[in-house]
């Protein structure tokens, strides 16, 4: 069984509209409240609706399609403990 969770863009949408986020018409994920305000990962990297792949639970940090952000976001990740 893959453990591997996957929006299609539709759904993508939703989540970002759940928090207030939309899409400007470069493509940049955006708050909705102040559309000239984009989005940014960690590194300082804006995000782009395609490379869109989530958020880290319990905060509003953006983390991006791609291996790079997924290596980064394991290490981030390694000493934190997630309760209920």
């Amino acid at each position: 069984m893959s453990k591997l969770l996957t929006f299609d863009p539709e759904h993508k949408k939703f989540i970002l509209d759940i928090f207030e986020k939309t899409i400007d018409n470069e493509g940049y994920v955006v708050e909705k409240s102040d559309p000239t305000q984009r989005v940014f990962t960690p590194d300082g990297e804006e995000v782009k609706f395609a490379d869109f792949a989530g958020f880290i639970r319990g905060s509003m940090i953006f983390v991006k399609s791609g291996l790079v952000s997924a290596v980064k976001l394991a290490d981030r990740l390694k000493n934190v403990s997630f309760s209920r």
